[in-house]
């Protein structure tokens, strides 16, 4: 499990297995091209929040990908990226996202987090794939 923090939160991801890895690549594929530029740009420089102009850059392109998206494939990527996240609670792990609910655990985890999860579980699912 490989352990990381935003916005002061602990959270730990484990692998997505091999048959959602290849659910999750096939749906991903159209936005493949525009996440390469966003990975290279966060393994170099760490994080969203050191160069916001450069990821600006990076981002108009992903930004576009994603809103071609159907709403079900949207959701699907999200759902199955987050079903390997649990998050710290005091001395417990608690799982961020309820499969059957098909929502987050968590009210304080808005969109911008829920993204930087979601590329995080992408980048370490198939960022072996993709390179």
């Amino acid at each position: 499990m490989i352990e990381f923090a935003i916005n002061g939160q602990t959270y730990r991801m484990g692998k997505l297995d091999a048959m959602r890895q290849f659910h999750l690549s096939r749906r991903i594929a159209p936005i493949i091209p525009t996440l390469i530029p966003v990975f290279v740009k966060l393994s170099k420089d760490g994080g969203l929040n050191q160069d916001l102009g450069g990821f600006a850059s990076v981002l108009g392109p992903f930004a576009e990908g994603l809103s071609q998206m159907s709403d079900e494939v949207g959701e699907y990527i999200i759902g199955a990226c987050l079903s390997v996240v649990q998050r710290q609670a005091g001395p417990n792990w608690t799982a961020v996202w309820n499969a059957q609910a098909k929502g987050c655990m968590f009210d304080d985890m808005d969109l911008g987090i829920i993204m930087q999860v979601v590329m995080r579980v992408v980048q370490d699912s198939l960022g072996p794939f993709i390179s």
